[in-house]
């Protein structure tokens, strides 16, 4: 008898003990989970490979990778048209900012650059950082941003290099936009020329700016002749009242396609742009902002780029024509909701415009 107590009382104690041991997980034994979805959730995670689950996308994937080309909404300065290539790299020299050289921009770059540049290249840009010091890694071939390289490299290649790396600087696209990397390369510029920089006007105040845009109603054309125009003052033009004229009224001929190319200029728009070339190839220590519109698009987004386009497109022909290119630069105006009705010829031609900001 006290055998079999013996028995039932350890069978009685071992049940619980062994229910105990059993919810303990070791190795590759997981134990019991009373409540599983706790830790593996019945949904799938994004771009994951589920075997035998998952047969109607490629490679059982749980979710389809974005068609080619897609850009996700408020997204689309991020594309960028240059590969990380010795060719893309020269290509990058046409490349313009969207971002204004304004006072605020600059201050912006340089705190960018205090959180993200100074500890290889210094406060001041000198090379002189913690880590160039230490010797763990080897300082750039130039001395400084001081150095003629640094004031004669083109912007658009200096952006290149913070979006790509070159040589044994990292890549930097992960950690800033591009919107702050052009205000970075802005507050090198601003390093490398000192207090000979010259910003851009604040667009509040358009202070020494000419604006002009082309392509409007005839009333538009006779106010640019007059040199009474709603987007500049030929007060703030830096130049005789003849030249603002003039260029209010190239500026006006300047004419897009539309559909399905519309960030081409139409031909009769390049004896306007002539003009606008020979005013700023005579006048050396002028420079220029194309700002690019739309006339209707689908989205805000989308107006901008079309915008850039067709800026850059202004840009390039006045470079073609012998204009320095460092001395021009892009923005664009997401103006999706045109003005005048989109049943309208006339409206949606008059939308199709690019103006020009022209500042010491």
């Amino acid at each position: 008898m006290k055998l079999n107590n013996i028995i039932k009382i350890g069978f009685i104690l071992g049940i619980p003990a062994l229910s105990i041991v059993s919810c303990t997980s070791s190795g590759n034994r997981t134990g019991i989970e009373y409540a599983p979805q706790m830790y593996v959730s019945d949904g799938y995670e994004p771009f994951s490979q589920e075997e035998g689950k998952v047969t109607y996308n490629p490679n059982n994937m749980t979710m389809r990778l974005p068609v080619n080309g897609t850009v996700a909404r408020g997204q689309s300065n991020f594309a960028y048209p240059y590969p990380n290539t010795a060719e893309g790299y020269a290509a990058s020299a046409a490349y313009t900012s969207f971002v204004s050289p304004i006072k605020s921009n600059v201050a912006e770059g340089k705190r960018l650059y205090n959180i993200n540049c100074w500890h290889c290249h210094g406060k001041s840009g000198k090379n002189d950082g913690p880590i160039f010091k230490s010797k763990k890694m080897p300082a750039p071939s130039w001395p400084s941003y001081q150095d003629d390289y640094i004031k004669n490299l083109p912007e658009g290649q200096a952006f290149h290099t913070i979006s790509c790396g070159k040589g044994l600087m990292g890549p930097h696209s992960f950690l800033l936009s591009p919107e702050e990397r052009w205000k970075v390369v802005q507050y090198v510029k601003s390093l490398a020329y000192g207090d000979a920089f010259e910003y851009a006007p604040e667009s509040s105040t358009n202070a020494h700016t000419a604006s002009a845009s082309s392509d409007e109603s005839a009333s538009r054309d006779s106010d640019a002749a007059s040199g009474d125009n709603a987007n500049g003052s030929s007060n703030s033009f830096p130049g005789s009242q003849e030249d603002y004229s003039m260029l209010m009224t190239a500026m006006s001929q300047v004419d897009f396609k539309g559909l399905p190319n519309r960030k081409a200029m139409k031909s009769s728009s390049f004896s306007a742009l002539d003009k606008v070339a020979a005013y700023m190839t005579s006048h050396s220590d002028l420079k220029a902002t194309i700002v690019g519109h739309t006339g209707v698009t689908l989205t805000d987004e989308g107006a901008a780029t079309l915008g850039m386009d067709r800026a850059n497109t202004a840009i390039d022909y006045l470079v073609s024509k012998g204009v320095n290119r460092s001395a021009l630069s892009a923005r664009a105006v997401a103006d999706a909701g045109m003005k005048g009705p989109v049943t309208s010829s006339s409206d949606r031609q008059a939308n199709r415009r690019v103006e020009i900001e022209i500042y010491k």
